[in-house]
């Protein structure tokens, strides 16, 4: 599910720039917008939210091209999987299991090949990607896997976020369940939450002091929902 808040709207403007047809001036704008909302959001976890709505877009359009700068924006991130300690809280029984929201970089680019249709362009861009090795990778974001019972909660307790440093922390579901955040820090007050109706939330703050925080997701929805929380 797209919403606005998954992604800013100069961030889209520049990551689309090159898929419209614009005039020398406009696209030279464009691409400025793109290069400047890029350095700005250089973060691991702001690429793999970047690159999840990207992707997003590009399975609805059936793109290869779009899927494939999303792969290049999810290879940028340095993604790493890492188990976070957690407990469900109420919610009524499990129904099915899903599969892992987050894709990796090759998954994406497995996506492109299947819509490419044996495109050889695409085919070959793919094989770039692939082969290619960053020299500007980032800090990585780490993820975790879980599952959050039908109308139930998942609390990830006594996390560490360094003071002064801005902290971010975003998940994404699968199916179109509604998941919500909420952010407490170690005296149990509410610092951040994201409430949207959708399966995408996200929350940034900066720490004062370096710290203890809690993180709830909640399921709002009558189905089980799989989701990857990601925090740098």
């Amino acid at each position: 599910m797209i919403t606005m808040k998954n992604i800013s709207t100069p961030l889209l403007a520049g990551l689309l720039a090159v898929f419209a047809p614009l005039s020398t001036a406009a696209a030279q704008e464009q691409k400025s917008m793109a290069r400047q909302s890029l350095t700005s959001q250089n973060s691991s976890v702001a690429l793999v939210a970047s690159s999840q709505s990207l992707f997003e877009l590009a399975m609805r359009d059936r793109d290869s091209y779009m899927m494939i700068t999303a792969a290049k924006l999810r290879k940028k991130a340095n993604l790493r999987e890492q188990a976070m300690s957690s407990e469900e809280v109420g919610g009524q029984p499990h129904s099915g299991s899903p599969q892992p929201a987050l894709l990796s970089w090759n998954q994406m680019l497995d996506a492109a090949i299947k819509y490419a249709r044996g495109n050889q362009t695409v085919i070959g861009l793919v094989e770039d990607v692939r082969a290619h090795r960053e020299k500007g990778v980032v800090d990585g974001a780490v993820y975790s896997n879980a599952t959050i019972r039908p109308r139930g909660k998942r609390r990830y307790s006594n996390l560490s976020f360094q003071g002064g440093q801005y902290a971010r922390v975003y998940s994404v579901g699968t199916n179109d369940t509604n998941l919500d955040m909420y952010i407490f820090n170690a005296k149990g007050h509410l610092i951040c939450s994201q409430t949207d109706p959708s399966n995408i939330s996200q929350c940034g703050w900066t720490p004062p002091d370096t710290g203890k925080f809690t993180i709830v997701m909640e399921n709002k929805s009558d189905i089980t929902s799989g989701y990857s929380l990601v925090t740098n």
